[in-house]
């Protein structure tokens, strides 16, 4: 089963490992990860299936550790008293018969002692006696951690005035699900009553449901329960064996797998929240892009300042002018442009914080999206504004000017024509005596009539000759327009991609069987 945790760590790890390169993840997540305990008793012995139960004595300074470990053992396997040898290193005591495989090498445990016994009731335990807790040589607190994964039971040893230690107990509340707990007052003959509960109501206060305290006096001055303690130990090699023993254990590795699992898997957000996030952060990104139209569109009015504008109806053309250079890089505030992108840019990363997402692949994402934006943003200008003085104003509006422009020249002639028939016409039936001649009157009128028709089309002609600072200024905002789209076609790609790499991420997550559902 131990193998089978590690295979399983394994694929999770290199799913971290995965997800931290397209930077969902950090240091500090594969840190959580890596501080899943592996280690097992089972790595030291020969015989994983026959090892014994390892069995953990930890306190603080004078509990009476030893001496407690002396009277379970039925043997002075421990020196007692404060200068003992445990007091600065770890020591194990196992059967002659037991073969050990040996400690892992750069472990602090590497350099644990071993004391080998001959008595046979004893042959399924080896009795580890750890370093006081609360020892002042930080050596030693790393050498009793480093020695926690290996042990199967841990009896925390405690003496009636030091049954509230700080040290020892945020190791309880760190580790009260990872091991099979018994909890000893020893020196029971100087203790009251009171204590003993006290002890077991703070135990219920850091998470165990039912703890067991057991009373204990080495020196034999008071009834305890030492038999009980004795009899625990027995009937948990008889009755439950190591493999369940390794099951609790295990269990718990699992679970904090699963926790730190959900920790990482949590940097990716809910997907309601991922939902929630993109629509908010797309209706800012609008207001943003907006704004900078409006911006832009005001600073590049002074370029389409340059261009002429519609001449007055009744002057001449002017001279064509020689158009403004299209190079508008002068004409933008370009910081402004450019703290404005990465302003969106961060506006993903805050909305990504506040929805508990990891902002690092969104803020990348977004970037890359808005690379060049500038540039592109500039160029869509330059073109804009480089089609419309061109071909400037609207189409309907050139067609009437051009119209009314022939008009101008046609509409006259054909009334010339009209009257020099008619002053024709007249003058011929006037000598035939058939009519009278033409008088004042229609040399008059002949002259309004040639002049309106070629005053009206003239001056609609003109009315209609289009503007080329309008036509710059159109421009400039279909430019303008143009790279406002192209952007958010950019972001939503972007953030497509985004959203396709975060789910396959997850769905690639390793899925393993539960351990607590095995036999």
């Amino acid at each position: 089963m131990s193998g089978e945790f590690r295979k399983y760590l394994d694929k999770v790890s290199a799913w971290a490992v995965r997800a931290q390169a397209a930077g969902w993840l950090n240091e500090r997540d594969l840190e959580r990860l890596g501080a899943v305990e592996t280690a097992s008793s089972g790595e030291l012995f020969a015989d994983k299936e026959r090892r014994p139960l390892i069995v953990g004595f930890f306190g603080g300074t004078g509990v009476g550790k030893s001496s407690l470990l002396n009277r379970l053992a039925r043997h002075p396997v421990a020196a007692a008293g404060v200068r003992r040898p445990t007091s600065t290193r770890a020591t194990i005591y196992v059967h002659r018969s037991q073969t050990l495989k040996g400690f892992p090498a750069g472990s602090p445990i590497a350099e644990t002692h071993v004391e080998y016994h001959d008595v046979d009731s004893r042959r399924d335990v080896a009795w580890l006696d750890m370093p006081d807790i609360d020892s002042v040589e930080a050596g030693n607190r790393r050498l009793v951690l480093a020695w926690l994964p290996y042990v199967d039971w841990l009896v925390y040893v405690v003496s009636p005035e030091r049954y509230r230690d700080e040290i020892g107990w945020h190791l309880l509340e760190a580790r009260h699900r990872k091991h099979h707990w018994l909890f000893v007052v020893n020196r029971w003959d100087e203790a009251v009553d009171v204590q003993l509960s006290d002890f077991a109501a703070d135990l219920r206060e850091a998470g165990f449901d039912d703890p067991l305290v057991l009373r204990t006096s080495c020196s034999g001055q008071a009834e305890d329960d030492f038999d009980q303690l004795e009899g625990l130990v027995n009937a948990a090699i008889r009755d439950h064996g190591l493999k369940e023993l390794q099951r609790i254990g295990m269990l718990a590795r699992l679970e904090e797998l699963a926790d730190a699992g959900e920790d990482l898997r949590r940097r990716f957000g809910a997907d309601g929240d991922w939902d929630a996030l993109r629509r908010q952060f797309e209706e800012q990104a609008a207001e943003r892009l907006d704004s900078l139209e409006e911006r832009l569109g005001t600073e590049l009015e002074f370029v389409a300042q340059k261009y002429p504008p519609r001449p007055a109806i009744w002057r001449a053309d002017p001279v064509a002018p020689a158009l403004p250079g299209q190079d508008l890089s002068a004409a933008i505030d370009s910081s402004y442009a450019t703290a404005l992108i990465d302003d969106i840019a961060m506006d993903m990363v805050v909305i990504a914080d506040e929805k508990g997402v990891c902002g690092g692949p969104c803020r990348t994402a977004v970037q890359a999206a808005l690379a060049g934006a500038g540039e592109s943003t500039l160029a869509q200008v330059s073109s804009g504004l480089a089609e419309a003085v061109k071909t400037p104003g609207g189409t309907v509006g050139r067609h009437m000017g051009r119209s009314m422009e022939l008009v101008s020249y046609v509409l006259p002639a054909l009334t010339g024509g009209w009257v020099a028939w008619n002053v024709v016409e007249r003058y011929r039936r006037g000598l035939a005596g058939e009519d009278g001649f033409l008088g004042i009157d229609f040399a008059v009128h002949s002259l309004l009539m040639i002049g309106l028709s070629w005053l009206v089309p003239f001056l609609l002609s003109r009315l209609f000759r289009p503007s080329l600072r309008d036509a710059a200024r159109r421009g400039i905002r279909t430019g303008l327009g143009r790279a406002a789209k192209s952007i958010r076609k950019s972001l939503t790609g972007a953030l497509d991609e985004l959203s396709s790499g975060r789910r396959e991420l997850l769905d690639a997550y390793p899925a393993g069987q539960r351990l607590q559902d095995r036999p």
